[in-house]
């Protein structure tokens, strides 16, 4: 075991030599990085909105583990956008790195080698075990092309659902622990803001095959992580359960004991403005996911578990609406949107793709990075008038309503 001192600084707490060492070599650079920017970052959202580690914003950030690339420029946009937590996927990396997949001792060992960095800059992780796109090393044989259900013109490569069946407790579960078990070994768990089964999993022909894996899954992580919390990974009602908007299935899936926090993601739920009332709350479309059935469903559960809508946005080449490269209609749909989920509870907001880069990063459709124009990275936390930094000031605004935010910095747009 290491030697411990007491600290220096008369609070008693003890500092081990792993620490220090810890703290010396990997914390003295950022830190000295750090606060040559500090002038660069705003203030943190509002103190009541904990659910998200003291703010509001999720930084969608799926290869987040696997690059270093840019890597401390984005931590210090994190600050910026007032963004505290980063979600990133156990496997998506991999595809990223030469030669064979990371295990789960690896993916671990890498959270504790950034653990420095995010304690530093106030950030944790939300971490999903595996993509429905992105498999478990060893579990290819689980997944292939699937037609995507309703649609079949369209066709995905995900898990398929043998995988659901049983081949989870081959890989994905010795997976799962062996992250868990070096994080918590490695001295790193403080980081970690909540685990996901899985991001955006389902067996849209079977939904009671999903019902039972995540029975499985929570309580297995639950054993060995008691103290961290549980986040869904789901996308929504019509994700589960195809075109049931008071499924059962999703109602047991939502009131699973293991599950402390239920995940959303919509793109381009349009809505209009009822003549009426005045609000905006009836979708014209409803986009790649009706969260209004969610939404209805939640309320009337009663579950006392934070909504967070981890992935949401609009799609920069929807027609016939975004024709103007200015964005100010989309900039409005959008804005509509993060109001209508944020009056009807919604508690944290994950816009896709949260990077420093422009529009070239990637899928270079969705997110702030898909509107053109200088960001608030560039000007160091500074608006300009450019179509991205509007959308960018929507964000780390919340919970602000986004109209505010808008209608105070850029009165000019006449919203």
């Amino acid at each position: 075991m290491p030697r411990e001192r007491a600290s220096s600084d008369g609070t008693g707490v003890n500092v081990s030599r792993r620490r220090f060492l810890e703290y010396l070599f990997l914390q003295a650079p950022f830190c000295a990085w750090w606060f040559r920017h500090l002038s660069e970052a705003s203030a943190q959202t509002t103190p009541e909105y904990k659910v998200l580690n003291g703010g509001c914003l999720i930084a969608n950030h799926h290869e987040f583990l696997f690059t270093t690339e840019l890597f401390w420029a984005q931590l210090a946009y994190y600050g910026v956008m007032n963004a505290r937590v980063i979600r990133a996927m156990a496997t998506d990396a991999n595809r990223l790195l030469p030669g064979r997949p990371l295990t789960g001792a690896e993916v671990g060992a890498r959270i504790a080698l950034f653990a420095p960095a995010l304690r530093l800059a106030g950030l944790k992780l939300l971490l999903a075990f595996t993509n429905n796109h992105c498999p478990i090393p060893g579990d290819d044989k689980y997944a292939g092309t699937r037609a995507q259900v309703g649609d079949p013109s369209r066709t995905y490569y995900e898990i398929l659902e043998p995988w659901f069946e049983g081949g989870y407790e081959e890989n994905y579960l010795p997976f799962v622990e062996e992250v868990i078990t070096t994080v918590q070994r490695l001295g790193a768990q403080d980081v970690i803001f909540a685990w996901e089964p899985g991001n955006e999993l389902h067996t849209p022909l079977h939904p009671e095959k999903l019902l039972n894996f995540y029975r499985e899954a929570t309580s297995f992580i639950k054993a060995l992580d008691p103290d961290t919390m549980i986040a869904s990974g789901t996308m929504g009602i019509n994700h589960i359960d195809p075109g049931q908007p008071d499924s059962s299935v999703a109602r047991e899936i939502y009131q699973l004991k293991g599950f402390d926090i239920i995940t959303l993601h919509t793109y381009d739920f349009i809505l209009e403005r009822d003549m009426w009332t005045g609000n905006c709350d009836r979708p014209v479309s409803p986009g790649d996911m009706p969260i209004d059935w969610d939404l209805q469903l939640l309320k009337d559960l009663d579950l006392n578990k934070p909504t967070v809508i981890e992935e949401i946005g609009t799609t920069k080449t929807l027609p016939p609406y975004w024709q103007n490269r200015d964005q100010v209609e989309r900039l409005v749909y959008e804005a509509r949107l993060i109001d209508y989920t944020l009056v009807n509870g919604a508690v944290g907001w994950g816009p896709w793709s949260l990077t420093t880069q422009g529009e070239r990063i990637g899928d270079g459709n969705r997110g702030p990075c898909s509107y053109p124009g200088i960001s608030l990275w560039e000007t160091g936390g500074q608006p300009t008038d450019s179509p991205r930094t509007r959308i960018e000031e929507c964000y780390r605004d919340l919970p602000r309503p986004p109209f505010d935010t808008l209608r105070e910095k850029f009165p000019h747009l006449g919203l």
